[in-house]
């Protein structure tokens, strides 16, 4: 979420206002930041979040790391009943891949079972709470898509798009955060959702075939080499975190550029991936990753100036994947 600040502060210092987008296709941490912009908030609040300047953040270290702990509470109170829960939340990262439906064609386990060893090692009632304190229970006007995946299908469902199961909005966007194997499923309509990322972390063919001619991605878990030794084994777990990542990406970027459609993705410079490191949900200095954010976006739009996505008057979509 830090990279994204930084991200859309740099667009909007550059002239491109995120709030204007035709689309927004969000996903996981993505899926946050769109909601948020399209409730009325603003890049420059997010960049105000994430320097404790906004009434609704955390004003210094301690409080952030408190605003950490209550994200990371605990579900188990008891040995036994973390085993449980770690079968589980095994099998709920295979599920969401779409492993069980192939397994097991397409049979699904009964509520014993899944009573016996539910999924989710951490709790997101305080995360539900304040996603509907903040956010209207009614879709915005202005379209936004929230990439989620069934949990026993391992198909993904973009809520808010035509045809898409009715969700209330706050619980669309917990559904598109819920990593599957680290918190609950969430139910909506009769069904279980998890992350949309185990799906695709960027979901650029939704923009596709929404008919978007322009689109710019922003994708924090994919990487942009710029001369940093590759050799330095501190970069080797952050690369191949984000290898499969970035092959999947470059795809669905190269489909989208055939089909005459202008992309301009945003992602780390690798020297960024050293305060990365391989842990997206660790506490990071916020400060730090959404300044460097800012900077990186800086020179990659200084780098890119006249591309046709960045123009003034074309359609625009911000998708981003679980920071």
């Amino acid at each position: 979420m830090a990279y994204h600040a930084g991200a859309l502060k740099a667009l909007h210092d550059w002239g491109v206002d995120p709030t204007k987008f035709d689309l927004i296709v969000g996903t996981s941490a993505g899926s946050i930041l769109g909601a948020y912009l399209r409730a009325g908030w603003t890049a420059e609040d997010f960049y105000d979040y994430a320097h404790g300047r906004h009434p609704a953040s955390a004003k210094d270290l301690a409080a952030q790391r408190r605003e950490e702990r209550d994200i990371f509470v605990p579900l188990s109170r008891s040995r036994p009943e973390r085993l449980r829960r770690g079968v589980g939340s095994a099998f709920a990262a295979a599920s969401s891949r779409g492993y069980l439906r192939v397994a097991t064609r397409g049979r699904e386990p009964g509520p014993s079972l899944r009573r016996l060893f539910p999924a989710g090692l951490y709790s997101t009632d305080g995360t539900r709470q304040r996603l509907r304190d903040d956010l209207p229970d009614e879709w915005p006007e202005q379209d936004i898509y929230l990439c989620a995946a069934d949990l026993y299908k391992g198909q993904r469902v973009a809520f808010g798009s035509p045809g898409a199961p009715p969700a209330p909005y706050p619980d669309a966007v917990l559904a598109s955060t819920a990593i599957p194997g680290v918190f609950p499923p969430v139910k909506i309509d009769g069904r279980h959702y998890v992350d949309g990322g185990v799906v695709s972390a960027t979901s650029l063919d939704l923009a596709v075939d929404a008919g978007c001619d322009s689109i710019i991605c922003v994708a924090p878990l994919g990487f942009r080499t710029d001369g940093v030794v590759l050799g330095d084994p501190k970069m080797w777990g952050p690369i191949f975190v984000r290898s499969l990542f970035a092959r999947a990406l470059r795809r669905e970027v190269n489909e989208a550029r055939a089909g005459g459609i202008e992309v301009f993705v945003i992602r780390p410079w690798s020297t960024e991936l050293r305060s990365h490191g391989t842990n997206s949900m660790r506490h990071h200095d916020r400060v730090a990753v959404t300044e460097s954010a800012r900077r990186g976006v800086t020179r990659l739009l200084e780098d890119n100036e006249g591309h046709p996505a960045l123009a003034p008057d074309t359609a625009r979509v911000n998708g981003g994947p679980a920071a």
